[in-house]
């Protein structure tokens, strides 16, 4: 009997251990779950008003500047056939959401999910008030995938005609801009043929006179050096002639005599008062 009620209270207790222990794993995964949520930091409601709740849905979450700030916590319909979703954002963020902020739904990509996208607000940050409980937000609707689509093929038809014109429009003028191009570039070439005949002529014409103006050139330097030869030759004889005439007898006989180049006596020495001539 002792022993029944040692197995009955070993297995109450093992019992217990198992229950305990599943418990604190449960709290464990909730707090878990819980922190990236905020479920532990103290946060504040905002709402907004829509005329539609498509792709809203609650726990979505709330993101400012890409980054989660909370998650919308309910969505119900009003009396005037409007939603109204309430959204939960931490408190330490609440700062940045001020009069200017807008709330709107966003996407990443086709294939991500999407969350409500809030645009801060720091304009007069410093004097701005901590902000009121239960605050109405604007929201601005996001074109649907639909509305988009059905706008991409309305836009298809204008479009496809646009492309439908241009195209006559080149096959019309591109032949003629074409051989427009074609005769330029025969004008082009003839005209480059024409100026490289007239270089070449023009080129052989001046390289026939300054062949013709050197020609003259050298004959007149020969006729110059043969004439300076000359010359040279005519002094030289010139030089010869004067050499001998000054050695000749009949230069010697036309020079005048010393005696006659004496000065004649002077008058006054014959006169009555001249003194005894000197014998």
């Amino acid at each position: 009997m002792t022993r029944i009620r040692r197995t009955l209270h070993e297995a109450e207790r093992e019992h217990r251990g198992w229950l305990g222990g599943s418990l604190l794993l449960l709290l464990l995964l909730v707090a878990g779950m819980g922190v990236p949520r905020n479920w532990w930091s103290p946060s504040v409601e905002l709402s907004f008003r829509t005329y539609s709740a498509a792709r809203l849905k609650p726990g979505m979450p709330v993101m400012i500047s890409g980054y989660p700030v909370g998650q919308v916590q309910r969505i119900h319909l009003l009396n005037d056939a409007q939603v109204h979703v309430t959204l939960q954002v931490a408190r330490a963020q609440r700062f940045m959401i001020g009069p200017r902020s807008r709330a709107a739904l966003a996407q990443d990509d086709l294939l991500s999910s999407p969350y409500i996208a809030i645009n801060p607000d720091l304009h007069d940050l410093d004097r701005r008030g901590p902000g009121a409980q239960g605050e109405t937000l604007i929201y601005e609707d996001s074109p649907s995938m639909a509305s988009l689509f059905k706008d991409l093929a309305a836009s298809r038809v204008p479009l496809q005609t646009l492309l439908n014109s241009s195209a006559r429009l080149v096959e019309q003028r591109m032949p003629r801009s074409l051989d427009q191009l074609d005769r330029t570039m025969g004008s082009g070439e003839r005209l480059v043929n024409s100026l490289e005949r007239d270089l070449a002529g023009r080129a052989g014409a001046l390289e026939a006179r300054v062949e013709r103006a050197t020609g003259q050139l050298e004959t007149t330097l020969s006729a110059v050096q043969s004439t300076l030869g000359d010359i040279q030759a005519l002094a030289r004889s010139s030089n010869a002639l004067l050499q001998g005439l000054s050695r000749s007898w009949l230069l010697q006989l036309l020079q005048p005599s010393p005696e006659s180049t004496r000065p004649a006596p002077s008058a006054a020495g014959s006169g009555p008062g001249a003194g005894p001539s000197l014998r």
